[in-house]
């Protein structure tokens, strides 16, 4: 377990925490343009979820890092209401089949006490969350904001930074979603340059 310095970890804390509610406004301006369209069973998922693991990281301690997962909550419940609007109307059979893994998770979680084992499934039913958005975004690459998912890889890496305490229980999430973000960032360029490719020689 690595200890870190409370004013250092505070700092990072609100740091991460701002910038998880900047990154939302432009995102949320591209989606009010349609310049992106997000997939609403992505964002419930992570709506749910996001806030279950920021009261997890509360409860297991990880004390400014948790303010980040809470600021991370609060944009994907905003962006979920406006998916209602101007997402992604296109929902295949695998969309329903990642939607229904993670709810019938969630009880699952629900029976789980052990704080550790806790936040790894709930993390990992996030990661089916972004199921839906994999697939869209090979299809269409420019359907989704590159910038925004570059902030994701800054934000939950300030709330890696901001753990009091590292420990599997607290530093899981981030790490994960730090993979994650920088997984979908470098799908999203692959595909544009793919597909830019395949059009120069058409």
């Amino acid at each position: 377990m690595v200890n870190i310095d409370h004013d250092a970890a505070s700092i990072f804390g609100v740091i991460g925490s701002v910038i998880s509610l900047l990154a939302a406004i432009p995102y949320g301006l591209a989606i009010l343009r349609r310049a992106v369209r997000p997939h609403l069973f992505t964002w419930l998922i992570w709506s749910i979820v996001t806030t279950i693991a920021a009261a997890g990281q509360f409860v297991a301690g990880a004390g400014p890092s948790a303010w980040c997962t809470a600021a991370i909550a609060v944009t994907c419940i905003l962006i979920f209401v406006a998916s209602f609007y101007r997402g992604e109307k296109s929902w295949t059979r695998s969309d329903w089949m990642f939607l229904g893994a993670a709810l019938l998770a969630i009880p699952l979680w629900m029976l789980t006490e052990e704080p550790t084992l806790s936040i790894c499934l709930v993390t990992l039913i996030e990661l089916a969350g972004l199921g839906p958005t994999i697939r869209k975004t090979v299809r269409d690459p420019w359907g989704e904001s590159l910038p925004y998912f570059v902030l994701c890889v800054v934000k939950y890496a300030l709330a890696l930074l901001a753990l009091r305490q590292w420990t599997v229980a607290v530093a899981f999430y981030p790490v994960v979603n730090i993979l994650a973000s920088v997984g979908i960032c470098l799908l999203m360029v692959v595909q544009r340059y793919r597909l830019r490719s395949g059009s120069a020689f058409d």
